[in-house]
């Protein structure tokens, strides 16, 4: 059988013959979807569902709508319970040589009310047909949600928490002195400092402190300064720092230098970001500036 099938393939196309098959619809993603209702694909993302034959050879090419495989699924989706959903018409076309041609895709959700904030997945799935030992095809993703999607869930999720806001982190500059070179540094052990983060708000405030792996071109370097060349010497205790509403927490910091003869008696300048815990950044940067012995 095996042989037959080979012997088929050789006698239908040309020695050599280029085949391939290629996709003109891109990773879509549709939110606002509502039980009960169908959309065409074609005009919810204004692109069609476009199939290129880059064969040498026409092909009969077919388009189906699968369960995505689990390591498909992108983070916040979950696999469509029912392919069905999708229809596509026409479901099968011959396709001529170096040509394109464009299926409908329409999307139908069932008309249940609990279906409402789920965010689904599908893969819609081009192949030669009849599908078999043969067969060449290729898959992408079709991500639909009921109601708002999880990019936009999470933005909302985001400014709501921004609104909330009422901080402040100080100092804006924080400078030491005599650090030694090889050894774990505890600033606020040595040198009585920390980095301060007030919540005025009434609701706590988890702050992430983080080190720009560059300096921040808005501020000037004092002179005799150069930019911390490796951004791991500076660690933080806790890289979260959680402030009770109306409170004050502190960035505890830890500095690091290597035990090496070109990094005493230098200045040294780093910069400490903040983002809410959820990586919204905030621009609340502290500048840290030490001189080794």
């Amino acid at each position: 059988m095996l042989l037959a099938a080979a012997a088929w393939l050789l006698a239908a196309a040309p020695a050599q013959a280029r085949i391939g098959l290629a996709l003109r619809f891109g990773d879509v993603v549709i939110e606002g979807a509502a039980p009960g209702k169908t959309y065409n694909l074609r005009e919810q993302v204004g692109l069609p569902f476009g199939v290129e034959n880059r064969s040498d050879v026409e092909m009969e090419v077919v388009v189906e709508a699968l369960i995505p495989n689990q390591h498909e699924i992108a983070a916040g989706y979950e696999a469509v319970p029912d392919p069905t959903w999708i229809k596509v018409v026409p479901e099968r076309m011959t396709i001529g040589a170096r040509a394109k041609a464009y299926f409908e895709l329409l999307l139908t959700v069932p008309d249940d009310p609990a279906l409402k904030g789920k965010h689904f997945q599908v893969i819609i799935y081009a192949h030669t047909g009849p599908a078999g030992l043969y067969a060449i095809g290729v898959r992408n993703k079709l991500r639909f949600s009921i109601g708002p999607g999880p990019a936009t869930l999470a933005e909302e999720k985001r400014m709501k928490a921004m609104q909330r806001l009422d901080f402040d982190v100080t100092p804006k500059a924080l400078y030491l002195n005599d650090v030694p070179v090889g050894v774990r540094y505890d600033v606020r052990k040595e040198q009585k400092k920390t980095i301060r983060v007030a919540n005025y708000a009434e609701e706590p405030l988890r702050m992430a402190l983080s080190v720009s792996p560059e300096w921040d071109r808005r501020f000037a370097l004092p002179e005799g300064y150069e930019p911390m060349p490796d951004p791991s010497w500076l660690v933080f205790k806790s890289s979260i720092v959680v402030v009770a509403g109306g409170e004050i927490g502190q960035g505890l910091i830890e500095l690091r230098v290597p035990d090496e003869a070109g990094f005493k008696g230098k200045k040294y300048a780093a910069v400490v970001t903040a983002a809410l815990e959820q990586g919204f950044w905030l621009d609340a940067p502290v500048r840290v500036f030490f001189e080794t012995k």
